[in-house]
């Protein structure tokens, strides 16, 4: 017979993975902004970022649910979101900080990704 994990296994395990989709993201959406999304508007960058991150999820794993909390944006072309997440017997946040470099200071400007990280963290999981 296979022996059920405790909570403390199943929250060791889902940040293990979780911290390797979240690598897998951040490559993956870095190129996607770097090609098709180059010269995107200052004041799109968050619906925009948004949906990707939602789809890739939702393409990469049928399993995990994540859905949106909060966006805050700091200085300009800052962008900081907050994604909570379900997974067979975890719950989690992801977290999401993104900066774009800006052609001007108009709100409809050109901005270019210029770093992108996605992580999570062990102490915002639990069973």
């Amino acid at each position: 017979m296979t022996d059920t994990m405790t909570g403390r296994q199943l929250v060791e395990k889902a940040f293990t993975y979780l911290t390797t989709l979240t690598k897998e993201c951040r490559k993956a959406l870095t190129v996607k902004f770097e090609h098709e999304y180059k010269g995107i508007p200052l004041d799109s960058i968050e619906t925009t970022m948004k949906r990707e991150i939602e789809s890739w999820f939702a393409r990469r794993d049928k399993n995990i649910a994540i859905t949106h909390d909060k966006s805050l944006k700091g200085r300009p072309g800052e962008l900081l979101m907050t994604y909570s997440g379900l997974t067979k017997g975890a719950h989690f946040r992801v977290h999401v900080e993104s900066l774009f470099t800006l052609a001007s200071s108009s709100s409809n400007s050109p901005s270019y990704l210029k770093s992108l990280n996605l992580y999570v963290d062990k102490r915002d999981f639990m069973k």
